[in-house]
């Protein structure tokens, strides 16, 4: 295993970032963001190391030295299964502080996501923090959300050629053109991945889009693709993630006008410029769909220096 310089960061200084999240996010998102950035922290490290397993059981001859890396706690596994297993964290830095372990569980799922190729979750199901011995963990694989699929119809032309590596705003009533131009790539064996207001099942079936990874703007939490319109950073790392990891993919934003409802229009206007940055390294493409009339001339004017307009 290769050494390369690694950040800690100091368990008070993650204490003091949970506590500003807390006053600008709430608890429960500021939860999330911590889960999610501790996630991304532990992809980055098993990247860097170059790893891969290819079960469970081999992930536990290596994760412990990987854990020690981060100096949040000392990692004991007690059991695996073939698609779970449970973890204990003794000592964490976080519960010490009081609080849940969600760096640490974040941590632990994106090294295990990492290493298997695969998407695992982490819950934690006892803390030290809430009166408990040890911090348990309990480590397990699901469906990717944000997993694309490919098909192709290697004979057929395609409809539209948009120049890859940028974003593209189009204005109309409904959405007709902006799905034709998403089912084109994705008949043509482009990585795709649709966020709408419309309900995804429905949409699969109408534009027959059975593989296609979707992300629902819904207040309805039940569904694990549901998105909280009001949460841009959710929404934010969901994309990224995807863009990252599918280069040369075209994405369909439809619903825009929605999220501007819910999370207002600066929030929305720089979800989509970091967005475009992302676009254009990997040389992909972003579909933004929105009725003309539901913004101020001004916002479209801002939206239109941002996006080319179809």
């Amino acid at each position: 295993m290769r050494s390369l310089p690694f950040f800690v960061m100091p368990g008070i200084a993650l204490a003091h970032l949970r506590e500003e999240l807390e006053i600008v996010e709430g608890d429960q998102r500021a939860r999330l963001m911590i889960y999610r950035y501790g996630q991304r922290c532990g992809r980055a490290l098993v990247d860097s190391f170059g790893l891969s397993c290819a079960d469970l059981t081999e992930v536990k001859s290596i994760i412990e030295p990987i854990w020690m890396e981060a100096g949040l706690s000392r990692l004991k596994i007690e059991s695996i299964e073939a698609s779970e297993m449970m973890v204990n964290l003794e000592d964490s830095v976080e519960s010490k502080e009081g609080k849940t372990c969600d760096f640490g569980r974040g941590y632990l799922s994106g090294i295990v996501s990492q290493l298997m190729g695969k998407r695992f979750e982490v819950d934690e199901v006892e803390c030290v923090s809430q009166g408990y011995i040890a911090c348990v963990m309990q480590v397990y694989e699901v469906v990717d959300v944000l997993r694309a699929s490919r098909h192709t119809e290697a004979e057929s032309v395609r409809k539209y050629t948009l120049e890859r590596g940028y974003s593209y705003l189009i204005k109309e009533e409904i959405p007709d053109q902006a799905f034709d131009i998403f089912v084109d790539a994705y008949k043509h064996g482009v990585p795709c991945l649709c966020v709408t207001r419309e309900y995804p099942e429905k949409m699969k079936e109408r534009y027959d889009l059975k593989g296609v990874p979707f992300l629902w703007l819904s207040m309805d939490q039940e569904k694990s693709y549901s998105r909280d319109p009001s949460n841009i950073a959710l929404l934010y790392s969901d994309l990224k993630t995807f863009i990252s990891e599918n280069k040369n993919c075209a994405v369909l934003l439809s619903g825009l006008e929605y999220l501007i409802s819910q999370s207002g229009f600066q929030k929305v206007l720089k979800l989509l410029q970091h967005i475009n940055d992302r676009i254009a390294v990997t040389e992909s493409v972003l579909l933004a769909s929105i009725s003309p009339l539901t913004l101020p001339e001004a916002d479209l004017k801002m939206l239109e220096k941002e996006m080319r307009s179809i």
